[in-house]
């Protein structure tokens, strides 16, 4: 099979729209190198022999290239880096008449990654399209890479209601599960590996009187978090578990259909903070903490409520952070207090979950049925006599979760994959053999 082919402007740092000198407001470019390139280049530098992708430089000489991909990260959400708010220039203003031409012509794609967010905004694919119409480009050349995992259906969604025929290309990846591998592969490597099952078992099994029920950890202010937090205050379950929640404004708040008073936000602040460890979590850094593991939680817990980045039904995302893989790198049993159906798409992914062990049911319901259900999962934890078996019970499930992280190394990532199929199903005559995937 011939290569597939990638272009750029700065080779060197794989970086696109060169000419766009946008900075987010944290210091972030609007555009940079794409975190699913990045990926499938780390992992074709341990597998070369699987790797079907050639870079050029945008001045080299490209007479022998047919056909390629532009490819760049979006950062922040699509406000910042679309052009739909006009404080910015729209994206495509920043693409060369190279660029600009090959796409019109149908011979090049333009892959525009936002795996390192999963937002869903109402308007996005509305602006795609318009954008293409104004620009004369299919949409059939746009690839869209985002953190929401659901997005194949809500496109598809979109796409039914407008009509729409000649689609775009979107792709759900979830970047924080390589990501995580890689740092604790590199920890096993450097004999600084994290707790194993059996370290958790020893650990829980000499310290006893130290190990809570669950640990749910909460560093930004999210509406969902507020809400969880309020659960768990009435259900009496703060003390059961550690806790970390920050203050957060006083006001009426209403969401998802629910609605909370100014004063019952302000009893709720009166018991905050709550820290892990006598220990801040907002003194530093946001990088710090999104790489940082809390192993040492794990240890002191039988069980994580994973609070995720986004949970409202209203999203019309799901969004799997790097809060869910270190969970399972640490190798802990958990709940995800995320979106609907996250524990599903887990197990599309090839992970097991802990239904029979745990009430998964909250899984399928609606946002505040969800919380709801994922304190009484938590309250039938605790009220177990010997949660140490229970733990126990939980072993072939945590190792095999731990396994399956470590293994998605050793494959194509599943979203580059797609990206390779798709170039394939658009230049069908830019390869020696192509044989249609049967469905």
């Amino acid at each position: 099979m011939k290569k597939v082919n990638f272009i750029f402007e700065d080779i060197g740092n794989r970086v696109n729209f060169e000419s766009c000198n946008d900075v987010n407001t944290s210091g972030i470019r609007r555009f940079w190198v794409s975190p699913l390139l990045n990926a499938a280049a780390v992992y074709h530098s341990f597998y070369p022999k699987d790797n079907h992708t050639q870079f050029y430089n945008i001045h080299d000489d490209l007479t022998s290239v047919e056909n390629y991909i532009i490819c760049s990260a979006v950062n922040h959400s699509p406000d910042d880096w679309t052009g739909y708010d006009p404080k910015v220039k729209s994206l495509f203003s920043f693409l060369n008449e190279k660029y600009l031409t090959d796409l019109k012509n149908g011979i090049a794609l333009l892959m525009l990654d936002s795996s390192f967010e999963g937002y869903q905004t109402k308007w996005l694919f509305d602006w795609f399209h318009t954008e293409c119409k104004n620009y004369e480009i299919s949409p059939k050349q746009i690839i869209y890479v985002t953190g929401n995992m659901v997005v194949d259906d809500i496109y598809q969604d979109w796409c039914n209601n407008n009509n729409i025929t000649e689609k775009m290309k979107v792709i759900g990846y979830s970047h924080f599960e390589l990501d995580v591998a890689m740092t604790t592969k590199g920890k096993i490597r450097e004999y600084k590996p994290l707790p194993s099952f059996e370290d958790n078992v020893v650990y829980k099994l000499e310290n006893p009187s130290k190990i809570k029920t669950y640990a749910c950890q909460n560093k930004r202010i999210r509406y969902q978090r507020i809400w969880f937090y309020k659960y768990l205050h009435d259900s009496g379950l703060l003390d059961r578990g550690i806790v970390s929640m920050n203050n957060f404004p006083i006001y009426d708040y209403e969401w998802e259909g629910a609605y909370m008073t100014g004063h019952e936000a302000k009893n709720l602040n009166d018991t905050l903070p709550k820290l892990i460890y006598d220990k801040r979590n907002d003194e530093l850094d946001d990088n710090y903490y999104i790489r940082r593991f809390n192993d040492q939680v794990c240890l002191d817990t039988y069980l994580t409520v994973i609070s995720e980045a986004q949970c409202g039904d209203s999203d019309e995302t799901m969004f799997i952070s790097e809060k869910t893989f270190k969970v399972i790198a640490c190798s802990h049993p958990f709940i995800v207090m995320g979106n609907k159906n996250t524990m599903s798409k887990l197990r599309e992914m090839g992970y097991k979950t802990f239904n029979g062990l745990i009430d998964e049911e909250y899984d399928h319901l609606s946002t505040h049925e969800r919380m709801q259900h994922i304190i009484k999962s938590i309250n039938n934890v605790d009220k177990m006599e010997n949660k140490l078996d229970w733990y126990l019970s939980a072993k072939e499930v945590v190792k095999y979760n731990h396994d399956v992280l470590i293994g998605k190394l050793d494959k194509t990532p599943v979203a580059f994959q797609e990206v390779l199929d798709y170039y394939k199903e658009m230049f069908p005559l830019n390869n020696e053999i192509y044989i249609p995937k049967l469905i």
